[in-house]
Parts: structure tokens; C-alpha cells; sequence
């Protein structure tokens, strides 16, 4: 059980992979003194408890796998009573040591509510990005165009205030996977918490970019309809706007597998 003394925590979700294998985690473990939380949602049985147990990780087991918003809130749940901040990661990002140092800082310096740090895939800087009109969420090259009322960005080493939580506010168990950060951030600015940007760099491997295989592409995109058709439910732009989006998504992959499966899952 991670010690209150420190007011670093980290939450790590594990979906079909055993802990040891995790990027993210290997990262973590050379971290001293931070708290660790697993969130397993895997299928499978990976031997992940007897792991978390040497570890002397706080360990969770959803039996099963319940989205990301669900492990995500039985995990602060735990934690909302604490002091400090919680860091949220999924189990491939890249975290060097530095993240925590540059963390700390800030937070004596500036001790705002959220920190996002700059996050970097293969195409570019993922996130913070930048959201318009409610949302439309689109990259950006400079942080310069980035300001406190259009910011966004993912969970990915987003960094939280955990009085947030005491508050009351969670994710939103509605969404599955995508969007929940987006969504989660939005609530935040709408209940005037200072959301700021964390002078470090993290590497991930998003799972977005990945549309190889037709089966895992149709599965992704079925998830991903229902999240973002929900995300975009505040107003009749929004709805406009994920309808063309799914539209467009849906013909390019029919065209890329040639299969009219994106067609009948679509709408």
C-alpha cells in the first residue's frame, strides 16, 4: 500500500499485458518514492497481482476490461482522500525521470490544478492541443497558438491536483476510451481550474495511428463512434461535425479493407 507521506501518486492502466512488460512501468519503478497504482483490465490472467504485491504497488483488478474512465475512477477513489497530485499514464508511454523533477517544480512555483506535459508520436506533438468550439480538437506545431481558453491534451502524464477529486468530480463512465481526457479537461475549464503546460517531453506509442489490421481497425472504430458522437452531444455544430467525421472515417476504411463492415457499424 503506497505510504501517505509522499504527494506523488501515479496510475497506471494494464490491459492484456503483464506489468513487467509495460514500458510505462519499467519507467516508473526507477522513480524514488513515488506511489504506484495498477489498474488491470485485462482478460487474461498475466500473474499482474503477485507482481503489483512485490512491488508494493496498490493494486486493482477490474475483472475484466471497463474502459479506461471506470479504472481510471476506481483508482481515484482510492486516492481522492490523499494529499498531492496524481499522474495518469497508459501502459506505453515513455516517462524519464526528469517528468517528476520538472513536476515538482512547478508545482511549488505555480501550483496549478492541471499540468499537461508536452507529449510526442510518431506524427508530432500529440498533445497539449488545442479545442474549438466545445469540440473540435485539432494538433498543434507551436505552443505559442496553445492559450487557457483552447487548451486540451490527453491523459497521457497529465498531472492532477487530487483535491479535484475530493471535490467530487471523475472521469465520466459514459465514454470507453476515447475522448475521456478531452471531456474530462472541458469540465475542468468550465469549473475555472488552472490548467497549465509542463516544460517536459514524453514519447508514446498512441495506438490511434495503428489501422493495419481490419478486424482491430473495426473494433477501434466502433468504440470510437460511440465515445465521440457522445463527446460531440452539446450543441448542433457538434452533431454536425461527428456525423462528417464518422462519414469520412467510415469510407476510408472501406476503401483501405474493401469490406462494407465500417458501413453497417457507421451510425
Amino acid at each position: 500500500m503506497p505510504d501517505d507521506k509522499h504527494n506523488l501518486y501515479a496510475v497506471v492502466v494494464i490491459y492484456n499485458e503483464r506489468c513487467q512488460d509495460s514500458l510505462t512501468l519499467n519507467c516508473l519503478e526507477k522513480v524514488d518514492g513515488l506511489n504506484i497504482t495498477i489498474c488491470d483490465n485485462s482478460t487474461k490472467y498475466f500473474k499482474n497481482e503477485e507482481y503489483a504485491k512485490e512491488k508494493n504497488y496498490l493494486y486493482i483488478n477490474m475483472h475484466g476490461n471497463k474502459g479506461l474512465a471506470v479504472a481510471y475512477n476506481r483508482a481515484l477513489e482510492r486516492l481522492k482522500d490523499r494529499k498531492g497530485y496524481v499522474c495518469i499514464f497508459d501502459d506505453d508511454t515513455f516517462v524519464p525521470v526528469e517528468y517528476f523533477k520538472v513536476l515538482d517544480e512547478s508545482i511549488i512555483k505555480e501550483n496549478l490544478d492541471i499540468y499537461l506535459p508536452i507529449v510526442l508520436d510518431s506524427v508530432g506533438m500529440l498533445s497539449p492541443c488545442k479545442i474549438l468550439n466545445s469540440c473540435f480538437v485539432k494538433r498543434e506545431k507551436d505552443l505559442k497558438n496553445i492559450n487557457k481558453k483552447n487548451i486540451t491534451g490527453i491523459n497521457s502524464a497529465m498531472a492532477i491536483n487530487l483535491k479535484i477529486f475530493k471535490e467530487g468530480y471523475f472521469y465520466d463512465e459514459g465514454y470507453f476510451l476515447d475522448y475521456i481526457d478531452h471531456d474530462f479537461i472541458r469540465e475542468m475549464k468550465k469549473r475555472n481550474k488552472n490548467i497549465g503546460i509542463l516544460n517536459i517531453k514524453i514519447k508514446q506509442n498512441f495506438s490511434g495511428n495503428n489501422f493495419e489490421n481490419k478486424d482491430a481497425s473495426l473494433k477501434r472504430f466502433v468504440i470510437f463512434k460511440k465515445d465521440f458522437k457522445k463527446f460531440c452531444s452539446s450543441n448542433f455544430f457538434c452533431k454536425l461535425y461527428s456525423f462528417f467525421v464518422i462519414i469520412r472515417r467510415t469510407l476510408k476504411f472501406t476503401l483501405k479493407f474493401r469490406t462494407l463492415d465500417f458501413i453497417f457499424k457507421s451510425y
